[in-house]
């Protein structure tokens, strides 16, 4: 009878190629995941760059709002549309072009300003403020001096800078009409005020005052503070900051605890988390020809003062911790700046020009009618444009 005897060795080679072909199987799908994660990236990169870099070659007019506009009717992004208003009035117009409310009033020279879904309108140097929430409802505030500025916080908390004959005040009102705080300030003292911001909050406010002592000028940034940490202070003033030869007409919250302030040849970014505290200090070296500022980045125009550009102006943008994130020179001619999700807007009599933070052109145009005004609305790529002879909700194309 025969013996069938197994070779160890055959199976010992066996198992030692199955080893290997298992080993060089693994080897590929690696590669191949790599390969895969490759192609994944440089696909990602060219849709960032591709949106980053990108370019519109013309306006869609998607609805004509109004016609024979007054020529004082001016524009904001609101919520997911825009506020128009003037002096005989305000209105909402949504991302469509659909007026949502329009309400009628009487007001000289309003200052207008929002938070969240309040919206203040007040006439300056009269006795008169209007609170407004995203419905349209309305309440009415006298004040018993003339009014400077005003500014709200998110939940419709006022507050107001009123003008006495030798002294100033600062009041806080609630969105029920209660006032909260008078704090008298005077001249001579505290200063001249040149602008303010209030926190989202409501709990801070933030004063930039001109102080003249002598034949000296200095810039004064105060900080009140209407929550517990201000309680014990005099006056609710929780710290103060003196600059000599700057005068800082801007000043703004950028978030809950940052605070720019821009001045004639410097800005300086504030933390407030606890204490009021300088963070940092950026010194400008050429003449400011406009500012604009939101809750996330201040652009500054400047004077070009390269000699060898044949730019006019410097546009330097930067982030809420005072960080550069563009310089472009630009050669527009322009009379507004307006900030957006994408970047500058420059608008000009008869032009306008779009610049992203990348410091890309986004979109130039020359017009034949003249540009009374043109503004963000709360949707990308969609701007309100008023002409001589109408208005007209448009997108970028």
């Amino acid at each position: 009878m025969d013996h069938r005897i197994k070779s160890g060795f055959s199976l010992y080679t066996n198992s030692r190629e199955a080893m290997q072909n298992s080993i060089r199987k693994k080897q590929i799908r690696k590669k191949q995941r790599w390969i895969l994660l490759g192609i994944f990236c440089v696909v990602l990169l060219a849709i960032f760059l591709a949106y980053r870099y990108r370019t519109y070659h013309s306006l869609k007019t998607e609805k004509v709002i109004a016609k024979h506009v007054d020529s004082t009717t001016k524009f904001f992004a609101y919520k997911s549309g825009s506020i128009s208003y003037n002096e005989d009035g305000i209105s909402f117009i949504d991302g469509d072009g659909k007026t949502i409310w329009e309400k009628a009033y009487s007001i000289k020279n309003p200052i207008v300003t929002y938070c969240g879904d309040y919206i203040v309108v007040a006439y300056k140097n009269g006795n008169e403020i209007l609170l407004y929430d995203s419905s349209g409802k309305v309440k009415r505030f006298s004040t018993s001096y003339a009014i400077s500025d005003v500014e709200v916080a998110e939940q419709g908390v006022i507050a107001a800078i009123l003008q006495g004959d030798d002294e100033n005040y600062i009041e806080l009102y609630d969105a029920s009409q209660k006032k909260l705080v008078t704090i008298k300030t005077t001249v001579d003292e505290n200063g001249y005020p040149l602008d303010i911001d209030l926190s989202d909050d409501g709990k801070m406010l933030a004063v930039s005052y001109l102080v003249v002592d002598g034949l000296q000028t200095k810039n004064r940034v105060a900080f009140y503070d209407f929550g517990e940490k201000g309680q014990e202070k005099e006056d609710r003033l929780l710290a103060g900051f003196d600059f000599k030869d700057t005068v800082i007409p801007k000043i703004q919250f950028m978030g809950q605890n940052t605070v720019c302030a821009i001045g004639d040849n410097k800005t300086i970014i504030f933390n407030t988390k606890d204490t009021p505290s300088k963070q940092k200090e950026i010194i400008i070296d050429s003449r400011i020809k406009s500012v604009a500022a939101d809750d996330s980045h201040f652009a500054l125009v400047l004077e070009n003062k390269k000699k060898s550009s044949k730019e006019q102006y410097l546009v330097q943008a930067y982030n809420r911790s005072g960080k550069m994130v563009m310089e472009k020179e630009i050669k527009t001619e322009f009379s507004d700046v307006y900030l957006g999700n994408d970047g500058v807007l420059f608008v000009g009599n008869y032009h306008c020009s779009m610049i992203n933070f990348a410091g890309h052109e986004m979109y130039q145009q020359n017009f034949k009618k003249r540009i009374q005004s043109m503004a963000p609305t709360g949707k990308a790529e969609r701007y309100l444009i008023t002409f001589e002879d109408k208005t007209q909700l448009v997108r970028l194309r």
